[in-house]
């Protein structure tokens, strides 16, 4: 008994410098930002405690239900593009024997190491419906009227999307590629030797063994999905009209355009609430999944 008594003491102490790093930036902030919704918050003149009202105000805002279902449809295009594509890109690499495949490699990560404002200034320029890449390429093959996809109401959500999914991409493709790396080759010479094509050696027997990396790779695509900012600011600023405008795009207007930050904290909880819930599906989805 005292033995195991050591053993939970010792397994705490080692957890609890985390834990004291955890609840000071990530657990305090949740909190504070809670209590500050419930404020008409001023901390020059004197807060004053109004309850649920900025919450009120938002749930029967038009303009909050506009970046609400933005957010959500630009989270589901660009989470399954990224992870997808991410996968698929991992595979190919994985089975190739191409020498050429470490070059492919390193230009598929390369984005992920351009910062926010670089990717979105790029894809700006190709969006652009003067000049841009895009629309130039599609009149060459016979597609005159393209929409202008960054000046289209219908469009633009769309375009931001997959220009993020093309910039997160390749990080999740490493992630894939290092987990399946760490496979033995065993089983997939074994699954050869049985008849079994790529298709079913990828989804059959690959990826149920890096299903964990697979759920870490989307609880991170989950979190960039919904709290998408910056590129939207650079490349829209949230037109036309208000088309793009998201809800960290308009938390943050709410916040220093504004200066309303009891309302600001109160889009910023339920974002918090939102990406918390879909996280919580998804792992355990994954985590039965791989409990079976």
């Amino acid at each position: 008994m005292k033995q195991r008594a050591r053993d939970q003491w010792s397994g705490i102490l080692f957890a609890l410098p985390f834990v004291i790093v955890w609840s000071v930036f990530t657990l305090w902030p949740v909190i504070s930002g809670f209590i500050i919704s419930l404020h008409n918050w001023d901390p020059l003149r004197g807060s004053e405690y109004i309850g649920f009202e900025n919450y009120k105000y938002l749930f029967t805002s038009e303009r909050f239900w506009n970046a609400f279902f933005n957010t959500f449809e630009f989270a589901l295009i660009m989470i399954p593009l990224t992870l997808i594509f991410g996968l698929l890109f991992a595979f190919f690499l994985y089975f190739s024997k191409s020498k050429a495949k470490g070059f492919v490699e390193g230009a598929l990560f390369f984005p992920y190491l351009l910062n926010v404002s670089i990717i979105s200034l790029v894809w700006k320029w190709l969006f652009d419906p003067d000049f841009g890449l895009i629309n130039e390429s599609l009149k060459m093959i016979g597609i005159s009227n393209a929409p202008q996809f960054l000046n289209h109401p219908v469009w633009v959500i769309p375009a931001i999307a997959f220009a993020s999914a093309w910039w997160l991409m390749g990080y999740r493709m490493t992630i894939f590629r290092a987990a399946l790396e760490s496979q033995p080759v065993e089983i997939v010479e074994a699954a050869i030797i049985d008849g079994a094509n790529k298709w079913q050696i990828m989804f059959k027997i690959l990826f149920p063994l890096i299903r964990p990396q697979f759920l870490f790779a989307m609880v991170l695509t989950i979190i960039s999905g919904f709290n998408v900012l910056g590129q939207v600011m650079i490349m829209t600023e949230g037109g036309p009209g208000r088309s793009s405008e998201v809800l960290a795009l308009y938390l943050y207007r709410e916040a220093f355009s504004y200066f309303r930050m009891g309302r600001a904290a109160a889009i910023g909880f339920i974002l918090f609430v939102i990406i918390f819930i879909f996280t919580l599906i998804a792992m355990r989805y994954m985590g039965n999944e791989n409990k079976g």
